[in-house]
């Protein structure tokens, strides 16, 4: 999620002032996370627990991989204090953790994971643009570390897909 490189850094918690780009990567990703939810839900309720093996384990390790870096993002957040950066990375991680979680049942996600990663990556691709045309920056942060760590994550999602190709 993209915040605004304006927004001061205070003790307080505050609502920082967004983007369109920032907003309309946020709600890109909403989507994909409310899948993650929903295919956790279908997993515990008419799934049957089962170890991954395969195709479905690699993307169980890149997902946990993607899915750990976002409980370090909630500490991130939690010093930049700001209100709706801090509620969605919550709700990220419960959509990641979801998804990764109902790897772990049979029947799979399947396309719920294709539509997640799909999303996630547009949402990432659109974060990456927001950088660019915001100029966005964030205190302590390098740009280059920025692009980096948002590439990281599209790579990820991109590889996620690829796999799914080979089930």
């Amino acid at each position: 999620m993209t915040g605004n490189n304006q927004a001061p850094r205070s003790e307080e918690w505050h609502v920082a002032k967004w983007s369109s780009l920032a907003w309309l990567e946020t709600i890109i990703k909403s989507i994909a996370i409310l899948i993650g939810i929903a295919a956790l839900v279908n997993a515990l309720s008419n799934g049957t627990f089962e170890l991954p093996s395969g195709v479905q384990l690699a993307q169980s390790v890149v997902l946990g991989i993607l899915s750990l870096g976002l409980v370090a993002a909630i500490f991130d957040r939690l010093s930049r204090r700001d209100i709706v950066s801090m509620v969605f990375v919550i709700f990220n991680n419960l959509g990641h953790w979801g998804m990764l979680i109902a790897l772990a049942f049979i029947p799979g996600p399947a396309a719920l994971l294709v539509y997640f990663s799909v999303l996630m990556l547009v949402g990432d691709l659109v974060k990456l643009a927001s950088f660019k045309v915001d100029k966005f920056s964030q205190s302590g942060v390098s740009s280059t570390t920025l692009y980096a760590l948002t590439g990281f994550y599209a790579v990820g999602y991109a590889i996620i897909m690829v796999l799914e190709c080979l089930v």
